[in-house]
């Protein structure tokens, strides 16, 4: 078994959707990304104007966005505790008055506020963001009768070759950071 200590909990957490005007243009891109470039047939999906569940087509992953919460707390958070204990070590250390006659008080303190910030990044980090943008502007297209080629990558490299693939085809797109 595998143990990662990533903070997104999802798969393929890397996104881009390619616009296109008609079904068959979108399958045939679909057909052609899957053959010349690494990605499998189920990261490339199809989304058709009409589809019900749009969003859940664009962000596949409701599980992956649960884990990604729970993940991004409690590694943010427990980075915020040690950025906040590094700081009263580095502020004792320098014999801030404050810091060094009240020690126990002083460490808890920048122990419990390095925590609440890094439980407030977490909390950021969950929202995604970049995935926001991804999925208002695919919506806006798909309502506008545009169909989505939607392309779900396992990394920024994978997801670089299908940019540069629709790119040299002058092929909108749209993509999470």
């Amino acid at each position: 078994m595998k143990m990662t200590m990533h903070v997104s909990g999802e798969t393929l957490d890397h996104k881009l959707a390619a616009r296109c005007g008609t079904a068959t243009e979108a399958e045939k891109i679909a057909d052609d990304l899957c053959t010349a470039t690494s990605l499998g047939q189920g990261q490339v999906r199809i989304i058709h104007p009409t589809d019900d569940h749009k969003g859940s087509k664009l962000e596949p992953e409701d599980q992956g966005i649960m884990h990604t919460a729970i993940r991004s707390h409690i590694w943010l958070g427990l980075a915020g505790i040690a950025g906040g204990l590094l700081l009263f070590s580095v502020l004792a250390a320098a014999g801030l008055p404050f810091v060094a006659q009240n020690l126990i008080w002083a460490g808890a303190l920048f122990a419990v506020f390095g925590g609440v910030a890094g439980l407030l990044l977490g909390g950021v980090y969950t929202l995604r963001p970049d995935h926001i943008a991804y999925v208002s502007r695919s919506a806006s297209a798909l309502d506008k009768g545009y169909y989505m080629v939607t392309i779900h990558a396992r990394d920024r490299a994978q997801m670089n070759e299908a940019q540069q693939y629709l790119k040299t085809r002058h092929i909108h797109t749209m993509r999470s950071f």
